[in-house]
């Protein structure tokens, strides 16, 4: 789920995971709950987002040439 999110710059609600992660929307919320906790993504509003400058472990990119 929290690579689906941070593939998801736009933001993404939970009835739009069901289909896609195959979970029901109790499930997802629960797990949205647990990452939220643990400051892996944000939630605005009735959309969740990836946390700034942790959207994946994999090397950082930088914006200078």
């Amino acid at each position: 789920m929290l690579d689906y999110i941070n593939h998801h710059l736009e933001g993404v609600r939970i009835s739009e995971m069901e289909t896609p992660l195959g979970m029901s929307r109790l499930r997802i919320g629960f797990v949205a709950k647990n990452l939220l906790d643990q400051g892996k993504i944000v939630r605005i509003e009735n959309s969740y987002y990836p946390r700034p400058g942790n959207r994946d472990e994999g090397p950082k990119h930088s914006l200078s040439p």
